[in-house]
């Protein structure tokens, strides 16, 4: 980890801020953290804190735009209550994709993990996909040579909405427009079946990877209280 870089992002207004995240997530060198942490104020409902997350893709996208010729979409949009543990792993995309989460406030406690496999992969002299092919932690002893690539969260704010961007890329590093994606995990350290831990959750990636026109599926994102449910996909 960067030894000057701040974890949480403490926001009023993700508009101000897009840019830091950017920076943090689409990163071409090892300089950045490859994910970025931004904490909004506690009075933020449900439905703002998904308007921010769709605000900041749009302003992501402009800068991605800006930097490689190509705008973001989305992949696939959805709510969920989630308490499971997870293993360190990357969510299932195209080569290039970034997670966008919006954590809505919870008692239950977790410890939030992120690993820079492709860090490790560029050290061991192999690509980011032989990585997680010889040594993908979900099913192998990779999550020990990932130790010293770890970084992990316990205290984040989790009585406040929060937003989560993730470099969920492996693309080959060389190649144009790829930038070094990162594996993500959490422990739930306090599971109570009386609480609920909402995920507000988006995929996005550059425009060629969209199969599917979302304005609507964005519409009834941003305006729906069901969760448990992929609206897009």
């Amino acid at each position: 980890m960067p030894p000057t870089a701040s974890l949480l992002m403490e926001t009023k207004d993700v508009t101000q801020d897009a840019e830091a995240v950017f920076t943090r997530v689409f990163r071409t060198d090892f300089t950045q953290l490859g994910f970025a942490v931004m904490v909004l104020p506690a009075e933020t409902s449900s439905r703002e804190l998904r308007r921010h997350m769709t605000a900041l893709k749009e302003l992501l996208s402009q800068m991605h735009t800006a930097k490689w010729g190509e705008g973001l979409e989305y992949l696939s949009l959805g709510r969920f209550d989630q308490q499971n543990t997870t293993r360190l792993h990357l969510d299932g995309a195209p080569e290039r994709s970034f997670l966008m989460l919006g954590y809505e406030p919870t008692q239950v406690r977790s410890e939030f993990h992120i690993a820079d496999f492709t860090r490790c992969a560029h050290d061991l002299g192999i690509s980011p996909s032989e990585f997680l092919r010889l040594h993908n932690p979900m099913y192998s002893p990779g999550a020990e040579l990932l130790r010293q690539y770890l970084v992990s969260i316990s205290d984040w704010r989790e009585d406040r909405p929060r937003i989560v961007v993730i470099n969920n890329s492996m693309a080959a590093q060389g190649t144009f427009g790829a930038t070094h994606g990162v594996l993500h995990g959490a422990t739930i350290l306090s599971p109570d079946a009386q609480a609920s831990r909402v995920i507000n959750s988006t995929m996005i990636a550059p425009a060629r990877f969209a199969t599917c026109d979302p304005t609507m599926h964005v519409q009834q994102f941003l305006a729906t209280d069901e969760i448990s449910g992929q609206i897009l996909s």
